[in-house]
């Protein structure tokens, strides 16, 4: 095997001014065998950069170790037959090729050395890579239970994607969303677990500067490096919608890796994280920006997610919190579709249905009932093996509540009746009982009581009465 050294730069970066990216380019001759970069920096304390590979045509890959200290080195190489995790294999042209580095966060001034090379042994055949399109894992119609947000070690998680994919079917989950940061490379390895009984989705998180997302039901990659003038988060949403995927804002109130891309067009969005297993009280304004946007009409479907890093350990272990969606079929077409029309609720364990009549007029979740001046009747049914509080909430605000107490593998059901005066909408919170001495008489509803969230029926709302967005 011969080696050649196509780029070597060694710079420096300092906290100001903010850069976002730095890009590198280098030519890679024809019958390489593979193409790699390395690059090497010191850590003291806050120092996040990636570094992402382009061949002249597309993107081919990103690593990322964002917690490790002292001296980092990050690979990543590409075959046609292999790759390091987080690189995408396949064939290498010749051409001109890019290396970026992403200076994700600086707190301290670094410097870095970057080496691109080409080495060059026997070409093997490219592997093949292709996903079907049209993979089912159960043609019935019905209620299936994931997981809308894991990494494997394709970039910042604790266990490879093999692990990862066995840990889901473990926990008893229908379908998952591996959805590691900026790479699609888990892709690839997620072609020998088809015959599991589980739907996998093709997915990946955007993980900018201003705010992460998740892209679900995707054909191919999406530009996910948004912090650009000109490409923004709102191109990304685009480019997904595109493909027929959905584009999912994620824990909007995380601090620095919170939702910040202001100039985001909100209409854009299909999904957004309404409660994430990782954020703790976060998880309240979370609540409060979605009910914001669904008084103003905005058709964001709420799902859980729980962000796992490590599908064995704590908060992150999978199982504990599930987005529940009634889909025509367990695949990934079915799942993409199923969270579209809204059918959707988030759970930590109680089952539960939500319908709405008026008359002659009937409406389940995510849709619209038109009462001709009658009242509404809520129907709630739920299942569960703990004794739940039952909220009702209104427009958001609280609207009733009733005490349910656990009946193991009984379905219980409850109704409520309104006249709304003006057009509203109504969702559902399942919280576990918890009476505090100290305020006796309050009804408690935080992020550690949360059992059950529902997405909304609106009444009386014709302007919602669209068509979904294919």
């Amino acid at each position: 095997m011969t080696r050649i050294t196509l780029l070597e730069h060694a710079g420096s970066l300092t906290p100001k001014p903010r850069i976002h990216y730095l890009n590198y380019l280098f030519t890679v001759p024809e019958h390489a065998s593979r193409v790699g970069l390395t690059l090497r920096f010191h850590k003291r304390e806050l120092a996040q950069i990636f570094v992402a590979l382009f061949d002249p045509n597309s993107f081919r890959g990103n690593r990322m170790n964002p917690s490790a200290k002292g001296d980092i080195q990050l690979d990543l190489w590409i075959a046609p037959n292999d790759s390091s995790e987080g690189g995408i294999a396949g064939a290498l042209p010749a051409g001109t090729w890019r290396a970026q580095l992403d200076i994700e966060r600086l707190g301290e001034d670094v410097e870095y050395q970057l080496v691109a090379y080409a080495d060059f042994d026997t070409v093997p055949r490219p592997v093949d890579s292709t996903f079907p399109e049209n993979h089912v894992v159960k043609a019935e119609a019905g209620w299936y239970r994931g997981e809308l947000h894991a990494h494997s070690t394709e970039s910042d998680g604790k266990h490879p994607v093999d692990t990862v994919i066995q840990a889901a079917v473990d926990a008893g989950l229908d379908f998952f969303a591996l959805t590691d940061h900026f790479t699609v490379s888990q892709w690839r390895k997620l072609l020998p677990h088809l015959d599991k009984p589980i739907a996998l989705l093709r997915s990946v998180e955007i993980t900018s500067h201003h705010g992460h997302a998740n892209l679900h039901g995707m054909k191919s990659w999406v530009d996910v490096y948004v912090d650009r003038p000109d490409w923004s988060m709102n191109q990304a949403a685009d480019a997904i919608h595109a493909q027929g995927g959905l584009f999912c804002v994620n824990h909007a109130f995380s601090g620095s890796l919170g939702w910040r891309a202001f100039n985001f067009d909100w209409g854009r969005a299909d999904l957004m994280e309404i409660y994430h297993n990782l954020e703790g009280c976060n998880n309240a304004f979370q609540l409060m920006l979605w009910d914001q946007h669904l008084n103003a009409g905005r058709r964001i479907i709420g799902v859980g997610g729980i962000d796992s890093h490590n599908p064995f350990e704590g908060r992150h272990k999978l199982g504990q919190l599930v987005t529940w969606v009634e889909a025509d079929s367990l695949s990934e077409q079915g799942i993409i579709a199923g969270l579209r029309r809204g059918r959707v609720y988030v759970s930590r364990g109680p089952q539960i249905r939500f319908s709405a009549s008026s008359g002659s007029q009937r409406a389940q979740m995510w849709e619209s009932l038109q009462t001709d001046g009658q009242p509404v009747e809520l129907g709630i049914k739920v299942l569960t093996d703990e004794t739940v509080r039952l909220f009702v909430i209104k427009n958001g605000y609280y609207f009733d509540s009733l005490l349910i107490s656990a009946q193991p593998g009984t379905w219980q059901t409850v109704q409520f009746e309104d006249q709304p005066q003006q057009p509203a909408y109504y969702r559902v919170e399942l919280h576990s009982d918890a009476p505090r001495e100290e305020y006796r008489g309050i009804m408690w509803r935080d992020h550690d009581t949360m059992r059950a969230l529902t997405n909304p029926i609106w009444v009386n709302r014709r302007d919602l009465e669209m068509t979904p967005r294919s």
